[in-house]
């Protein structure tokens, strides 16, 4: 779907989700049973299905780990497919069925969604006119949880019961606007002073591309030109041309991804073959990266990276090798913690429950809660937005169609960020035996 088609679901979708749950806010019931269901939205084609498979595996893992069970109730994982056929990739209209699935289904406690970038903005409003936790991977779309100025109301927007539920949407991944600064700080130590953006309609990657600019002059760059782009349409040369003209160190490319858009690079490269590119990770997909040709030396791809692989870690790629025959890739990291986060916070609410029956509202609250001191990611919190306390992203080469580390950066540090994980993490452990936050 283009990304024109996307921002309109994007914004109607609040509305659509009063219209389709309906009624007044009721009273958060005892999730019934003995069983907790947590849905979990992925792609199973396109050119996020391998990122997709392996984030559900690492989903399961993590689930079997705790032997299926949190205190007295059962958990099942109910994955469900957020492509269809016609389409090839995450479908927006499968996106908001599997949320509704979810909402309708009165045993459901958390939902684990979505992966592309921008796509939560379908299944949150849905989600939370249920009030059930949703927690993504790996969508860092910053909209999501902060204002953006590409979409009016937001983050509010997708939010339909925020009085009655508040948020009920966070993520274990950094936001874009960690990204901006990443990308602005591997631009300055490249001696970039002058860059060109290209953006089309996605409103992320507008957003991304905001956010950037905004920030550009702190770090000494110039922003030349924002050259808009179709992202349905054939390469536009002249688009191309008026770049080029300008004479920028690099282009900060944040549209879409589809098929043609390595194209775009490859034009580039041609005529400036010292030109840096870069791009944030939504954008570089499995058939983007294998049709970059000559601009893969160029090509500079920041993502949101993990921290030092510390023991925790280490057992959860073990684990995973063992149970799965192969190795994980680092992202899957994201759904591993998700999945075990979410565990943590149904375990921490039936532990503060009079009678250990859980309520959904309980399991939100308990999960805004979180603060781990070790887990795969690092030491982490999440924040009151939903966003968590990690900032740190890395800058990728290109190298023979796959994303290879080629140097380390970070957005500007935050101490008490990190000062309030370690107090948080702290008084959780002080409250209950060894083990998990």
């Amino acid at each position: 779907m283009s990304g024109r088609a996307l921002l309109r679901l994007a914004l109607t979708l609040p509305l659509l989700a009063l219209a389709g749950c309906g009624g007044a806010a009721k009273p958060d019931p005892q999730l019934p049973g003995a069983r907790l269901d947590v849905y979990s939205s992925l792609p199973t084609r396109g050119p996020l299905s391998a990122l997709a498979a392996e984030t559900l595996a690492a989903e399961r893992l993590a689930l079997a780990q705790d032997g299926g069970r949190v205190g007295r109730y059962r958990v099942r994982l109910v994955a469900l497919d957020a492509s269809t056929p016609g389409l090839g990739r995450s479908d927006p209209g499968q996106i908001s069925l599997n949320a509704r699935q979810a909402a309708q289904d009165p045993q459901t406690v958390a939902y684990l969604g979505e992966l592309a970038t921008g796509t939560s903005a379908i299944s949150i409003p849905l989600t939370n006119e249920a009030g059930i936790l949703q927690v993504s991977p790996l969508d860092t779309a910053m909209a999501l949880t902060g204002a953006s100025v590409e979409i009016a109301g937001s983050p509010e927007r997708y939010y339909p019961k925020l009085k009655d539920n508040g948020r009920t949407f966070a993520r274990v991944v950094p936001s874009d606007r960690e990204a901006a600064g990443a990308l602005l700080a591997a631009m300055r130590r490249d001696g970039v002073r002058s860059l060109a953006l290209m953006t089309d309609e996605d409103p992320s990657g507008r957003a991304l591309a905001t956010d950037l600019a905004a920030k550009a002059p702190a770090a000494g760059i110039a922003v030349a030109i924002r050259q808009e782009v179709d992202e349905q349409g054939p390469l536009d040369t002249g688009a191309v041309a008026q770049v080029l003209a300008l004479h920028p160190d690099a282009v900060l490319d944040t549209t879409v991804a589809r098929p043609g858009a390595a194209d775009l690079w490859r034009a580039l490269a041609v005529d400036d073959p010292q030109l840096r590119l870069y791009a944030p990770v939504s954008l570089a997909d499995r058939l983007f990266l294998a049709h970059l040709g000559a601009a893969a030396a160029l090509a500079h791809v920041a993502a949101p990276a993990p921290r030092a692989d510390g023991r925790p870690a280490r057992a959860f790629a073990r684990a995973f090798a063992v149970r799965y025959g192969y190795a994980p890739a680092r992202a899957a990291r994201y759904g591993y913690e998700a999945m075990r986060g979410v565990l943590a916070a149904i375990r921490r609410a039936e532990r503060a429950a009079r009678d250990g029956r859980v309520t959904r509202a309980a399991v939100v609250r308990a999960y805004f809660r979180t603060a781990v001191a070790a887990s795969v990611l690092g030491p982490y919190a999440i924040e009151r937005t939903g966003d968590t306390t990690l900032r740190d992203w890395t800058v990728l080469a290109v190298a023979q169609g796959n994303l290879l580390v080629s140097r380390a950066t970070s957005a500007a540090p935050r101490p008490a960020a990190d000062a309030r994980t370690r107090s948080r993490a702290r008084a959780v452990a002080s409250a209950r035996p060894a083990g998990r936050s």
